[in-house]
């Protein structure tokens, strides 16, 4: 495979993440709504859209790094910066894809950062609803054994004295 090759396919390779990475965005921002509106199964389906998601972009990134490598070691460079523009001109295009994404990865990863806190907070009321449940429920327990103390089959009697001094 020769350069220009090589460059066209880690385009290729990078527009393919990006769509991917669009529609993990969208993913992402249905998460969103979903913890907003407490719809915990509609979130869990999009958890595992997401992690398909994930797993279909680790794949093009173990492809892109294995041609990113060959590209490197073909001409001989430490990084992609030093790739001649005038000689390879397609370099722009692999360059502003890249920037595409990592700008993209950014702006999935703030809203994520929201979704992470939201979550976290909905967490945190559950354990204090639980916690006052419990102690309701240890309260009602200590009731009921004082309500049955005073509820039994001779609590209509006053009091029986036995004189054993005779």
């Amino acid at each position: 495979m020769n350069i220009k090759d090589l460059i066209n396919s880690l385009i290729q390779i990078s527009e393919m993440k990006y769509n991917s990475m669009k529609e993990i965005q969208e993913i992402t921002k249905m998460q969103k709504i979903d913890i907003e509106n407490s719809n915990s199964d509609s979130l869990i389906n999009y958890i595992e859209k997401k992690q398909d998601k994930i797993e279909d972009i680790n794949k093009l990134d173990n492809q892109f790094y294995s041609l990113y490598i060959k590209l490197k070691e073909d001409l001989d460079i430490d990084s992609i910066e030093n790739i001649d523009v005038q000689k390879y001109p397609e370099i722009k295009e692999l360059k502003s894809k890249i920037e595409n994404i990592l700008k993209l990865t950014k702006e999935i990863d703030e809203i994520d950062k929201v979704n992470n806190k939201k979550v976290k907070e909905e967490l945190e009321k559950i354990k204090e609803n639980l916690k006052n449940i419990k102690n309701d429920k240890k309260s009602l327990s200590n009731n009921m054994k004082a309500y049955k103390g005073y509820n039994t089959k001779y609590n209509h009697a006053q009091g029986v004295f036995i004189d054993n001094k005779k």
